[in-house]
């Protein structure tokens, strides 16, 4: 009865969206199924949705002038032909989207010409930049219409060599009008090669222009700045640019270094910064703030990691205010311009890998000693969630306290292999994250062929428990069928804190095959990823063994909604033991995978992710979600074909058309086996 109510849910969602847009989807279906990709875009009209159901490489450049959204379809990667572009000319009101394409060498140009339009670049990738040097995700406005925008999650390899006296960024916001404009550029890579390339460039003149700059990792940058950020730059302007620029990693290509990091100027009109929890390092200049007499100047600049630049602040003001600065790491550089204020941290990070790797060690000064109150305040002002620079949690510890620098310190994730013998219904974990750590409650995926190995099939039910005599976490399978030998599992190890907790199934709050969540933060709130694993010793210490396959998915009928632990085969759920449940708000690490036509085969469903993707070393986290009303009831695992990891299902059965899975990479554990977001041998 629940399954069916949780249907009709989400039915009653979705059939607003579904009656205002028309999906037509090329090849396949209707006046797209033959024919070009820019024919089946010019018969669209306002509000349709352009679908693009192939991986084959796409010769065409492909443009549009009325709202709609042009993207990949689920399970879909399009490519678009060398020197090919696609543009989108926004004059009416609408949204504008362009979503999952990769371009082999051209660029993605928006322009602004009219109407009140919400533009968004998503999931871009570019893999060469094309000879003329223009940006390769470009916004231009050029009215006094309202303006937002959303460009996120876009991988950007761009290079640009010659000074010609312009700025050449990967990706860029120009904004020439009076007016208002907001909007975010969040959780993008961008290489951004040569010796006069920039990262990301926003540059706002006459209009009121509120940017969030957050979660970008950029490597490269000229003296123009890896994050370069003007207010007033063509011909005076008397508008405010409102910049949050917050958990952002900023790396140079080039040494000796030549390049700021974060660069903030206003040239006329005033400028309102909030640069929070950024890490810079090896560039010329961290942070660099500029203001022009008569201009008015904003804000703060509080828990930055800068380290091994040759100016870690530098600041100069002409114009009216000024900007205060606290609780900033500064290391290895000098100041310029400012005196370092409150809560400032003159010692050595103790970065994993200078300046390449930006995660911190243990021991390190930058832990748990950031103004988090400052944070969560400025968090809460700009909208965005309470996650690092990694995208996943920002306060974490036993007392929920946030480092300094983008990237927070304490989750783990390690492989574990059983050993056989002794054959046992139980293998113990031994990492330096779980070890002796109770709260640090590991979530299990199990691993089919890590690193591309020969693959080991385990189709039982395995859950954590947590043996309090001798203080280790262990793996058990819950049907007591002795660990195979070579088993293999990828470990989570988060640390304490909100968004990790023991739920225990009691007669309170098991109804039929489910049983509820119930924790701040997580009720009401159906966006959330979480992992799930079964925990079988309740607090009393009695043993419970659980063999049915389960998932999570989000409730609401008439009132505040819930999170829900269910069995998928939907056999009733028992009292007794519980889970581990560690839940975040999404980003780019932390997603939910639906099953498609596009991307299944046979008992597996692919996965694709940047860190993931032609990687055998990564390991993914996964846990099963029922939230299409799909109830996969097989006990599942992650498997790598030999260029992209995958979910599938231990006993060989089909995977279903709609199965969803909540995904979470750990980019620490992704770059370090790989060095998958900078690779080319920089440390």
């Amino acid at each position: 009865m629940l399954r069916q109510r949780l249907f009709c849910g989400l039915v009653l969602l979705a059939a607003p969206c579904l009656a205002s847009a028309s999906v037509r989807t090329w090849p396949t279906t209707g006046p797209c199924a033959s024919g070009t990709l820019q024919a089946c875009i010019n018969g669209a009209v306002d509000g349709d949705i352009v679908e693009v159901a192939s991986n084959a490489v796409i010769n065409e450049s492909l443009s549009f002038g009325v709202p709609l959204t042009l993207r990949a379809a689920s399970g879909y990667a399009p490519r678009i032909a060398v020197d090919q572009v696609i543009t989108a000319t926004a004059t009416i009101d609408g949204d504008y989207a362009i979503e999952g394409f990769t371009l082999q060498r051209g660029f993605v140009y928006v322009t602004h010409s009219a109407g009140n339009a919400n533009v968004r670049v998503r999931r871009v990738r570019v893999l060469a930049p094309m000879a003329t040097g223009p940006a390769q995700i470009s916004l231009y406005n050029n009215t006094t219409s309202p303006l937002s925008y959303d460009i996120g999650e876009n991988d950007l390899a761009f290079a640009w060599d010659t000074y010609d006296g312009a700025i050449h960024a990967a990706l860029q916001v120009l904004d020439t009008q009076t007016g208002s404009s907001e909007g975010r550029i969040h959780e993008n890579r961008i290489a951004a090669a040569g010796a006069w390339a920039a990262g990301v460039l926003v540059v706002s003149n006459n209009r009121t222009h509120t940017t969030r700059v957050d979660g970008n990792w950029v490597r490269g940058g000229s003296s123009y700045g890896s994050i370069d950020l003007r207010q007033g730059s063509f011909s005076g302007g008397a508008g405010t640019l409102t910049a949050y620029v917050v958990n952002n990693v900023v790396t140079p290509l080039r040494q000796p270094a030549d390049a700021y990091g974060i660069k903030a100027e206003a040239n006329a009109g005033g400028l309102a910064l909030q640069a929070f929890n950024n890490t810079v390092t090896g560039a010329y200049s961290g942070v660099n703030v500029y203001a022009a007499s008569g201009t008015t100047l904003s804000g703060r600049i509080a828990n930055n990691l800068l380290a091994g630049n040759i100016l870690n602040l530098a600041y100069s003001n002409s114009g009216s205010g000024g900007v205060d600065n606290d609780h900033n790491l500064l290391f290895g550089g000098s100041t310029s311009g400012i005196t370092p204020g409150a809560g400032a941290v003159t010692a050595d990070p103790l970065l994993r890998g200078a300046p390449g790797n930006p995660w911190l060690n243990p021991g390190s000064p930058a832990i748990d000693v950031a103004d988090s109150a400052g944070l969560s305040s400025v968090l809460a002002s700009a909208g965005l969630a309470r996650l690092d620079g990694a995208g996943l949690r920002r306060f974490k510890g036993a007392a929920n306290a946030a480092d300094i620098g983008a990237l927070e310190y304490g989750d783990t994730t390690f492989l574990h292999r059983s050993a056989n013998p002794p054959a046992s219904v139980y293998s113990t974990l031994d990492d330096a994250s779980v070890n002796a750590q109770a709260s640090h409650r590991p979530q299990l995926t199990a691993n089919w062929n890590p690193d591309g190995s020969t693959g080991l099939y385990w189709n039982h039910a395995v859950s954590a428990y947590w043996n309090s005599i001798t203080s280790r976490w262990s793996l058990r399978d819950e049907d007591l069928v002795p660990f195979g030998d070579d088993v293999r599992f990828n470990l989570f190890a988060p640390a304490g804190g909100d968004g990790n907790f023991a739920h225990v199934a009691t007669a309170a709050n098991v109804s039929g095959f489910t049983t509820r969540l119930a924790a701040s933060g997580l009720d009401d709130a159906p966006d959330r990823i979480l992992l799930v694993t079964r925990n079988s010793v309740d607090p009393g210490g009695t043993v419970y063994d659980d063999v049915h396959p389960f998932g999570v998915f989000y409730f609401a009928f008439g009132g505040p909604g819930s999170w829900f632990v269910s069995h998928l085969d939907s056999t009733v759920m028992g009292e007794g033991g519980g889970y581990n449940v560690y839940w975040q708000a999404p980003s780019a690490n932390a997603y939910r995978h639906l099953a498609t036509a596009g991307n299944i085969a046979g008992n597996y469903t692919l996965l694709d992710h940047p860190l993931l993707n032609d990687h055998a070393c990564a390991r993914p986290h996964v846990t099963q979600s029922a939230g299409q009303g799909v109830f996969n009831g097989h006990q599942v695992g992650v498997w790598y074909t030999g260029s992209r990891w995958s979910v599938f299902n231990q006993d060989g059965a089909a995977m279903p058309v709609n199965a969803e899975f909540d995904v979470i990479v750990d980019a620490q554990q992704a770059f370090e086996c790989n060095d998958v977001i900078f690779a080319d041998g920089f440390d």
